[in-house]
Order: structure tokens, then sequence, then C-alpha cells
């Protein structure tokens, strides 16, 4: 059978249980995303709108069902923009296949392989019959020993020749074979918050709201199997006090890794990978600026995902660090020059960018708006205006986040 390294590729994926494909197409992968998109494939593309995305979107898909996806990275830049994305899937034990594909202009190769320094396996295949053994063993990288990424990179000559090849599935790993890293984790749901012995400021009707009330109504109102995917920042340790877990792999939060701008992507890819059960996405306002602008994603694609966005004027946690050290906050906050507080509009944001979209100041709010949300036919979104001063979150969680 006669196939192009494009076609082999988007065969390989499928034999391997590969579902999705995530990442922006550039100069040296026109042919494997023209072989993806072609009819018959049954791998669809999803482009993001900047590669880090990409490669958390496919660290949320993996960590909420287990299974495997593809990030296709165009050229060195692709490679040296997603470095820290790759870094944090890392350390989370995620598993995916990042492919890199380049036009071969590029003289230092050291980009390329940069890769190889946050993923279990780098490899290169520099001429076409080295591309299907080359898939096979990445595939085997990423699932022997600790579970990981593993890198590929496939220049756009491998990509357009053809060759006469059989993919025999017996060689390849087949979809059923592919392990769920889920099933092999001992994970008990335990009581948290205040049924543990927690401080509980979740029945407050305090103005302005702390993050506790939100996230416990949002508790009572979700699905026991929903997933809640967490950013950065103190949100962490207050979902642990006042959102309990009932099932294991419904919690996802980030890493200290990828850090900011990882949650809005990660939701999309456990939506995708558990499309069936609630996702919602909890993230700050000054997290949610890094990348929302994947919310374009959920719309082409009608990924109902619902993101909530505690609006604070500010990366607040970050001058948090600051003050004790200090005795005074220098960042975090977003001020206008008159040092008035400053917010972009996120709920107004969400709606031009075609999402149906709320703003709650008041507890009694709370109920009503999560429900709209979530049974929203699209992506949604609920911008909650929380306190600026976040001490009382602090106070409340210790000395997390």
């Amino acid at each position: 059978m006669e196939l192009t390294g494009g076609q082999i590729v988007a065969k390989a994926l499928k034999a391997n249980g590969v579902d999705y494909v995530a990442g922006i197409p550039g100069d040296g992968s026109w042919s494997l995303v023209e072989a993806l998109l072609t009819a018959g494939t049954d791998v669809p593309f999803i482009q993001v709108m900047l590669e880090p995305s990409g490669v958390h979107l496919a660290d949320g898909y993996f960590r909420a069902c287990g299974r495997p996806m593809a990030v296709l990275l165009a050229g060195p830049l692709g490679i040296s923009t997603a470095l820290s994305a790759i870094a944090d899937a890392s350390a989370q034990s995620s598993a995916m296949l990042v492919i890199s594909a380049d036009d071969a202009k590029c003289d230092d190769d050291r980009l390329v392989t940069a890769s190889g320094g946050v993923t279990k396996e780098h490899r290169r295949v520099s001429r076409i019959e080295q591309l299907p053994q080359a898939l096979r063993q990445s595939f085997d990288t990423m699932f022997s020993g600790r579970v990981g990424p593993a890198s590929l990179n496939i220049p756009a000559a491998v990509q357009d020749v053809s060759i006469d090849v059989s993919l025999a599935p017996a060689t390849l790993r087949a979809n059923s074979e592919v392990p769920r890293a889920g099933s092999r984790l001992n994970i008990v749901a335990l009581p948290q918050g205040a049924a543990a012995g927690g401080l509980d400021d979740s029945a407050s009707d305090v103005s302005p709201l702390t993050v506790h009330r939100p996230l416990a109504a949002l508790r009572s109102i979700l699905e026991e199997e929903a997933i809640l995917v967490v950013g950065v920042g103190p949100l962490q340790a207050i979902a642990r006090q006042v959102f309990p877990l009932y099932h294991p792999g419904t919690r996802l939060c980030a890493a200290n890794v990828g850090a900011q701008g990882w949650a809005v992507p990660a939701a999309i890819g456990a939506k995708l990978a558990m499309p069936a059960r609630q996702v919602v996405c909890a993230v700050g306002g000054g997290d949610f600026l890094q990348s929302m602008q994947e919310m374009a994603v959920c719309v082409m694609h009608s990924i109902p995902v619902v993101f909530l966005v505690f609006n604070n004027s500010g990366g607040v946690s970050v001058g948090d660090v600051q003050t004790p050290a200090l005795e005074q906050r220098r960042t975090g906050e977003f001020n206008l020059p008159d040092g008035k507080p400053y917010s972009p509009d996120f709920a107004g944001i969400a709606r031009n960018f075609g999402l149906d979209a709320w703003r709650v100041e008041h507890a009694s709010q709370l109920d009503s708006t999560f429900t709209r949300a979530l049974n929203s036919k699209g992506p949604s979104l609920v911008e909650v205006m929380i306190a600026r001063d976040s001490r009382a979150n602090h106070d409340a969680c210790g000395s997390h986040g």
C-alpha cells in the first residue's frame, strides 16, 4: 500500500487509539494536516490559538480519561513556545505524542531537539523508511515505566514522499491496550472542608464574595461525576476545602511548571475526553487572561465547557506573596493611573466570542446562574465578582497557594 509520510502518521495515530490532534499548522506541517483532514482518517484536528494550549489541552484530556492525544507544533518557534507546557505535562505524567514539523530551513536544530529535555524521549525521522518504527517506539516509550510525553520530529520532506508500507495492526498498540492511568491508581474520595474539620465560609452572604461561597454553591448543583478543572494559586487550596470529591479523577489542578494559562485549554481537553460529564473550569481573572482566547475553540467545535472566572481586578495572589516580605503590595493588582481598580468585562468578552455569559455580584444570584450555565447548549461563562483583598482566602486556606 502506497502512503505518504503524513498518511502513515495519521493511520498510526488512529491505530494507537489517538482520537484527537491539537495544535497550530504552519511551515513544514501542511502534508500532515492534509492527511489528518482527509475523509476516512477519523482523527479530528483541533486548531488552538496558541501553541502551549495544544499541549495543555492534551494534558487535560489524558488526565480525564487516561488516553493519549497528539500535539502538532510547527517548526522551532512552535516548539520553543510550548516548552514549559510540555514540561508541565511531563511533571504530571501525562502521555501525549508531541509531533514537531519543520521545512529544514533552520540551520540550528537546537530548538527542534529542545523538547527532548522535557519529554521521555525525542526522535528525529530523517527518512520515511524510519517513520513506522519511530511511531511504534514513541508510543511504547510513553507507556513504559513512568508515563509521560514523547516527542517526534518529522520534517516536511518525510511527510511529502510516499512509500509502499504495511501498517499491520498487530504490530501497533491496540486501542484497548492503551493503559488507562486512572485505573492504576488507588484513589479514595475523602471528606474535605468543614466535613474534615476545616473552616466553613461557604454559607456566608458577605458582599463582595470570597471564593468559598461560589465553589460550595457549584458543588451542590453539579453531578457527582462532574469534573472541576482548577487554575493556579489559592483557588486550589480552597477547592480542596469546600468542593468534596465523590469519584477519582474529578478534580484536575495545574502543576507548578506551566502555571498560568493551563486551566482553560485543560478543561477543553477534559470535556473532549468525557463528553457525557459536566466540566467546569474554575480560574482567577489573571490566570484566565493568559488563555481566554481558547474560548474560540469551544465555540468552533461546540464544546460545552462552563468557565467560572473569579474577578478581583488582578492576579492578587501574586502580590500577596510580597506583602509579608515588603509590608506593601507592588504587583498583582490591575489599576488605572489614578489608582482605581481596572478589570476587563469578562462576561462581555465571552459573549463576543459566542458564549452565553453572566456576571454575579451577590450570593443570591449563584444558584440560578450556575443552573443556566450548566443547561446551556454550548460553552458558557460565569464571572463572579469577589473581594479584591484576598487575605480572607489566604486565612482560610493556610499556607497553600
